[in-house]
């Protein structure tokens, strides 16, 4: 099925589709948020975000290609999702049989994203963090897992609830320590040979 522009997202023939066809979203850009339908990612990486009345971000998650996100799975108030990097997706609706399991990976990475905010030291909560990201997102290589999910140490302090100062600070310990190699193009290595042993106690 051709691509198309996410202009169309709207057309009759498009809603009334089981599924829609596949559209196309630039970086920065935000998946429209519908109540009977969930975005099924192609390719690209997606956060879902939330704030505070004050306007505080908090990402409540990344997700990649085969995962299932939108508002059905949510019922905060502020809920967008933003595109980390150029995203191809399509529409889903919730009463798709695949669109139904959605629901228990949704929840588990939520309650393994609550696991690592009850870590206590957050140099621990942030090197498990890259751990779980390289199991999920990562490409084995010789010397541990090529991460290429373009995180910031912005957004990583907000998954972390911390400051950015914070998690630069740790990064360069970490590097200093051999537990990571940052790249060029915000991609990083993490150096870890067993990553199963790393995330016992995480379900996943």
């Amino acid at each position: 099925m051709p691509l198309v522009h996410s202009s169309s997202l709207n057309s009759p023939l498009t809603l009334s589709l089981l599924r829609s066809p596949k559209l196309q979203f630039q970086r920065k850009k935000l998946l429209t948020l519908r109540p009977d339908c969930l975005w099924e990612i192609e390719t690209g990486y997606v956060r879902s975000v939330t704030w505070t009345g004050s306007g505080e971000v908090t990402t409540l998650g990344i997700w990649g290609a085969g995962d299932m996100i939108g508002k059905p799975l949510s019922r905060l108030k502020h809920y967008q999702l933003e595109c980390l990097t150029d995203v191809t997706a399509q529409l889903i609706p919730t009463s798709n049989a695949e669109a139904q399991a959605a629901w228990m990976r949704y929840t588990n990475q939520t309650e393994i994203m609550l696991q690592f905010m009850h870590i206590r030291s957050t140099s621990q909560r942030l090197l498990k963090l890259l751990y779980w990201l390289a199991a999920r997102f990562g490409a084995q290589v010789d010397q541990g897992y090529l991460l290429d999910v373009p995180l910031t140490h912005q957004l990583i302090a907000e998954m972390l609830g911390t400051t950015r100062v914070t998690v630069t600070r740790m990064f360069n310990d970490f590097a200093q320590q051999g537990k990571i190699c940052p790249l060029p193009r915000r991609k990083l290595l993490i150096l870890c040979a067993d990553l199963g042993r790393e995330l016992a106690e995480f379900e996943f």
